[in-house]
C-alpha cells in the first residue's frame, strides 16, 4: 500500500493540472454534501440554486496555481454570495482554506496579508449578515483554521524558499569552481604555449644557423661544419627533450603512452578503402606517376581529406560508385575523390563541418581544395598540396 501511495503521489506531483482537478471535484462534492438552507442543519438541503451555487466554490481551486491571490478573492466572493442568498455551508468552507494556504505558501508576508486580511473580513460579514445562527462558535472556529493554515502554508514557503537558496548558493559555487578551472585551464595553456613558442623559436633559429653555416664552410672549413652539426645535434636533443616534457603535461593522466599511435599517412589509405568496402561502398583506388614521400603532416592532411570525402559518400549516396585518385605531380600532389551519384539519397549539405575541415586543413599546408558536384551526376572533391621545398636558406620566401 506505501508503494502504491508514494506512485500516485508522485505521478499527482507530476501532473499539477490533474492533481487540482481531482481536489476541484472533491472539494465540490465536500460543499454540495454540507449544503443546507438558511439556519438549517445538515440534510436540510437546498434548492437546485443553492447547489449550484455551492458546488461553484470549488472553481478557485481549479486556478490556484496560475494566480493564488485571485483564487482566494474569488473564493471570498463566492462564500459571501452562498451566505447572502440564504444557504449554509454546515461542513464549513474548505475552498477558502485552500486558496489561503496556497497564497501564504507562495508569497512572503507582505504580500500574503492584505489578501487574507479581505478573506477574514469578507467571511465574517457574510456569516453575521448572512446566516448569524452561532457567530460566536463559527467566529473561533474560522480564526482557529485561519491561523493553521497560516502556520503551515508560511512554513511551506520558507522551507522553499530555503531550498531554493540553497540550490541558488550550490550552483553559484559550482559555476565560481568551474569559471576558476576554466581560468586555471586558460593559464596554463598560456604558460604551455609561451614555453612552445620559447622552445620551437629558439632551439630552430639555432638549428638554422649552424645548418646554413655549415652548407656554407662544409668545404671550406670541414671543422667548423663539424662543429655547427655538433651544435645542431645537441640543440635537437634539448629541444626534443623539452617538448617530451610539455607533452607529458598535455597528455591524459589516464592515458599511457604507449597507448598513441602513429598518425596515419598515405600508405594507410588500402586500408580505409578495405574497411568502407566492409561497409558496402565500392571504392577503386587509382595512383599515377612517381610515388615520392611527404613530411607526416602532408600526408595527414591527405589522409583525412580522402577519408572525410568517402565518409560522406557513403552516408550521403551509398549506392554510388567511388574512385580514389593519387597523382604525383611535378610540384604537388593531387588527390580526388568522385562518386558517380545516387538519385535515391538526399543532397548533402555543402557547408557541413566535414567539408569545412577539409578546407581548413589544406589551407594549413598551402594547398587548395575544390568541393562540389559533378557532371551529369555525382560529387567530387580535388585536393591538391604542393610539395615542400627543402634546401632552401633561411630568409628566403616559402
Amino acid at each position: 500500500m506505501l508503494v502504491v501511495g508514494e506512485r500516485i503521489s508522485r505521478e499527482l506531483r507530476a501532473r499539477p493540472v490533474l492533481a487540482d482537478t481531482l481536489l476541484a471535484v472533491a472539494v465540490a462534492l465536500f460543499l454540495l454534501a454540507g449544503a443546507a438552507v438558511h439556519r438549517g442543519e445538515l440534510g436540510d438541503r437546498p434548492g437546485p440554486f443553492g447547489l449550484v451555487l455551492a458546488a461553484a466554490g470549488a472553481l478557485p481551486v481549479l486556478v490556484r496555481r496560475r494566480g493564488p491571490i485571485s483564487a482566494l478573492l474569488a473564493a471570498t466572493v463566492l462564500v459571501g454570495a452562498f451566505a447572502l442568498c440564504g444557504f449554509r455551508a454546515t461542513l464549513g468552507r474548505p475552498d477558502l482554506l485552500i486558496a489561503a494556504y496556497t497564497v501564504w505558501s507562495r508569497y512572503p508576508v507582505r504580500r500574503a496579508w492584505p489578501p487574507s486580511l479581505f478573506a477574514i473580513v469578507g467571511f465574517e460579514v457574510t456569516m453575521l449578515v448572512g446566516d448569524g445562527a452561532n457567530p460566536l462558535g463559527d467566529t473561533v472556529i474560522a480564526a482557529l483554521q485561519a491561523s493553521a493554515t497560516v502556520l503551515i502554508g508560511h512554513s511551506v514557503y520558507v522551507r522553499a524558499n530555503r531550498l531554493r537558496e540553497t540550490a541558488e548558493r550550490a550552483e553559484r559555487a559550482e559555476r565560481e569552481v568551474e569559471l576558476e578551472a576554466q581560468q586555471a585551464v586558460a593559464e596554463e595553456r598560456l604558460r604551455i604555449a609561451r614555453e612552445l613558442h620559447d622552445v620551437v623559436s629558439h632551439h630552430l633559429s639555432v638549428i638554422s644557423v649552424q645548418a646554413n653555416l655549415a652548407r656554407y664552410v662544409f668545404e671550406s672549413a670541414p671543422g667548423t661544419a663539424r662543429d655547427a652539426l655538433d651544435t645542431i645535434t645537441g640543440t635537437t636533443t634539448e629541444a626534443l627533450d623539452e617538448l617530451r616534457r610539455l607533452l607529458r603535461v598535455l597528455r591524459p593522466p589516464d592515458q599511457e603512452p604507449d597507448q598513441y599511435r602513429p598518425q596515419p599517412g598515405l600508405k594507410d589509405l588500402p586500408a580505409l578503402i578495405g574497411r568502407l568496402s566492409d561497409a558496402g561502398l565500392t571504392v577503386q583506388l587509382r595512383v599515377t606517376g612517381t610515388p615520392r614521400p611527404l613530411p607526416p603532416g602532408q600526408q595527414l592532411c591527405a589522409f583525412r581529406v580522402a577519408q572525410e570525402a568517402l565518409t560522406n559518400v557513403l552516408k550521403h549516396a551509398p549506392r554510388a560508385d567511388a574512385e580514389l585518385g593519387l597523382d604525383y605531380l611535378g610540384e604537388a600532389l593531387r588527390l580526388r575523390v568522385v562518386d558517380t551519384g545516387d538519385e535515391s539519397a538526399p543532397a548533402g549539405n555543402a557547408a557541413g563541418h566535414g567539408l569545412v575541415g577539409m578546407r581548413e586543413r589544406a589551407r594549413m599546408y598551402g594547398g587548395e581544395i575544390e568541393i562540389g558536384p559533378r557532371e551529369p551526376a555525382g560529387f567530387g572533391i580535388e585536393l591538391t598540396l604542393p610539395y615542400p621545398a627543402f634546401g632552401r636558406t633561411a630568409g628566403e620566401p616559402t
